[in-house]
């Protein structure tokens, strides 16, 4: 085989640096099917210029420079690609499984791999000993079998596993199932699959028939009670697990009523029909029995149930009794309080068969709905609700309202008292009468109305009083509240104080910054009136909204806001020149500077922060910035001096000199 020098010059190099000593072999199936083609391949791709393929100790191809012979043994079956190195067998049998080996001898390389060849899997089948069977008492065995090689047994009740348990078997290798004392939860469907490596198969479904029962018997009784009225309509039904479906027979007491089926009917039962109910199940193939019973009680109903008050009236700390009215036989009667049930205790009493419920002494606890109920074991009477309101009070009688009022203003006072049923109400001034009913609303008050009014809460069911006083007191109240400077116009590091101007009566006075609480500071202080705030001296940091509030007895009162700015400047002049000479002037001031331009300290040249240099200025030309402060008309200057050439000309002459070197060397090496 020849090659081009660089190519092999790649390949010995690669097979220098990575040593390739080690090689794998690549099937293109395995297993593979009995039948077909498979194909042996060696990676990483390699090349051997002499070596043999071998199956087990038999040659099948051998290969040396220029020329290969395949292997008698598989004549026709076996094809090698001497370039890839290669090797496919055709139509391989199960007797083609084993060991091949790929062995070069130049270079020395040795791979091997194993071969498996099967046999798909075909004709499934699935046998059962028997189908019919009884639960608890036989056993089936189900045995599964297939062509194939090899074989893998697997079993299935519908598509659940069916692994080994105490009652299940697998025997043969997994081709037989036992299921010993079947249940009836063994019904199937079962089936088994068959599997290789390369095909799998599936039999076909087997079903049991499992005989059981009969268990699980219940009886029912339609309507469902402990007991029945007389002429009621009574269904007793049985029902069991059983396969075959169980026949049912019915007794009374131990007599037989010669009935059978599921259902036995008691049409308006009387009393003489009380006693103990039986069906007997019976399975006729697994002859088994089972018995349910059920006592069935038939009374009269109790008709008719009142609850009644033996007082008029209830009234808070006076006893009370309440009495059950009934009609029919009774076993019982209890009561009940808003829908809970009520015992005896040290408040409430039973008597006369719990007929009676008596309170020694009503209190406010009692209100509610009580009914009582009348039972027997078939049904019940539940009286309607009495509604029991305790009458009480007038107690807690209090006024509420406002304790100090302005001159000429109006104010509402509302009394209020527990009582039921609710109270009326009369207001007294200074002993007089001057309103009916729980709202008093007063007319403009004078200092005169300043004073003592009183509330009388009365009950006419109880005939009990209550009363309450409040006293009112009528000031004059403040008019306004406003903040004053001392200067006009405040300046920074000048004194300054804040007053706070008040028309009308107050207690104090308190200051606010922007809606927080204003403190007293080092440089920040507060008279003892607290009605002048001193700023020694005043700070910018002091900027703010200054309000002062007046309170008085009836409330607060708050002033607009002061908007204080402390002026100051110009300060801090800074002149900042570009790279084309626009020179920018800029000072602190408070407000805004306004700036003026002078050309060297005669000439007038421009207005506002910046100003542009022309070109061509002499060097150590001045330009002079003056600041003003609008508001306080003082000025702060600074000057700017044009130091250089550069400071006038857009390129300097050693830019100049350093452009005509560069283009030199540039024309210098293309001539090179």
């Amino acid at each position: 085989m020849e090659c081009k020098f660089v190519s092999c010059f790649i390949s010995v190099l690669i097979i220098y640096i990575t040593g390739v000593s080690t090689v794998a072999l690549v099937p293109s199936a395995n297993p593979v099917a009995a039948g077909g083609n498979i194909t042996l391949s060696v990676n990483p791709a390699i090349s051997i210029s002499a070596g043999t393929w071998l199956f087990q100790s038999s040659i099948l191809a051998f290969w040396y420079p220029g020329n290969f012979i395949l292997g008698d043994v598989y004549a026709g079956r076996v094809s090698f690609d001497s370039l890839t190195l290669q090797l496919s067998l055709h139509s391989v049998q199960t007797n083609d499984s084993g060991l091949y080996v790929l062995q070069g001898v130049t270079p020395k390389v040795r791979a091997e791999i194993t071969l498996s060849v099967q046999e798909p899997i075909t004709n499934v089948s699935l046998t059962a000993s028997k189908t019919d069977l009884v639960e608890f008492n036989d056993s089936v065995l189900f045995t599964c079998s297939a062509y194939g090689t090899p074989l893998a047994f697997s079993w299935y009740k519908g598509s659940s596993v069916v692994t080994a348990g105490v009652n299940v078997q697998l025997s043969n290798d997994g081709s037989v199932l036992t299921i010993s004392n079947v249940t009836r939860y063994d019904m199937g469907p079962f089936t088994c699959v068959v599997a290789n490596n390369i095909s799998n198969g599936t039999s076909r479904s087997i079903y049991l028939n499992i005989s059981y029962g009969p268990s699980n018997l219940t009886m029912t009784v339609l309507p469902e009670k402990m007991g029945y009225i007389s002429g009621s309509n009574i269904t007793l039904s049985c029902s069991a697990d059983s396969s075959p479906p169980a026949l049912f027979y019915w007794s009374y007491n131990d007599i037989s009523l010669n009935k059978t089926g599921q259902t036995l009917q008691l049409l308006n039962a009387s009393q003489n029909k009380t006693g103990t109910y039986a069906c007997t199940a019976h399975n006729t193939v697994t002859l088994r029995y089972a018995t349910a019973t059920k006592p069935t009680r038939i009374i009269d109903a109790v008709s008719a149930a009142e609850a009644k008050a033996v007082n008029d009236v209830p009234i808070f700390n006076m006893s009370f009794m309440l009495t059950c009215e009934v009609m029919g036989p009774v076993d019982s009667v209890y009561w009940m309080k808003d829908s809970l049930y009520l015992y005896s205790d040290s408040k409430i009493s039973l008597s006369n068969q719990n007929k009676t419920l008596s309170f020694s002494q009503l209190g406010l606890a009692d209100d509610g709905k009580y009914q009582c109920v009348a039972s027997n074991i078939v049904s019940n009477k539940t009286s309607m609700a009495y509604t029991l309101a305790v009458n009480y009070g007038p107690w807690n009688v209090s006024i509420s309202g406002p304790a100090i009022a302005q001159k000429d203003s109006s104010i509402t006072l509302n009394c209020s008292a527990s009582s039921h049923p609710p109270s009326g109400y009369s207001w007294y001034f200074n002993g007089s009468r001057v309103a009916e009913g729980a709202v008093y609303e007063t007319g403009p008050l004078s200092l005169n109305s300043s004073g003592e009014y009183t509330c009388i809460a009365h009950n006419n069911i109880t005939g009990n009083n209550g009363s309450a006083v409040w006293n009112l007191t009528v000031i004059v109240g403040i008019s306004s509240v406003a903040v004053t400077p001392s200067m006009p116009i405040p300046l920074a590091s000048k004194g300054l104080q804040l007053f706070c101007n008040i028309t009308g009566d107050y207690n104090s006075i308190s200051w606010l910054k922007d809606n927080g609480t204003f403190s007293p500071t080092p440089t920040v202080t507060i008279s003892a009136d607290n009605a002048t705030v001193d700023f020694l001296p005043l700070q910018i940091s002091d900027d703010g909204a200054y309000q002062c509030t007046a309170t008085n007895i009836v409330g607060k009162h708050v002033s607009k806001p002061y908007m204080l700015t402390a002026n100051y400047g110009p300060v801090d002049l800074r002149i900042t020149a570009t790279k084309d000479i626009i020179l920018t002037c800029e000072a602190k001031s408070q407000p805004p500077s306004v700036y003026h331009w002078i050309f060297n300290n005669d000439n007038g040249v421009g207005e506002g922060p910046t100003i542009a240099v022309p070109l061509m200025t002499p060097v150590g030309s001045s330009y002079t910035c003056v600041a003003r402060n609008p508001l306080t008309n003082v000025t702060l200057s600074g000057s700017y001096t044009i130091s250089d050439y550069s400071a006038a000309s857009p390129l300097q002459p050693s830019a100049l000199m350093a452009a005509f070197h560069l283009l030199a060397l540039t024309l210098l090496a293309l001539q090179l």
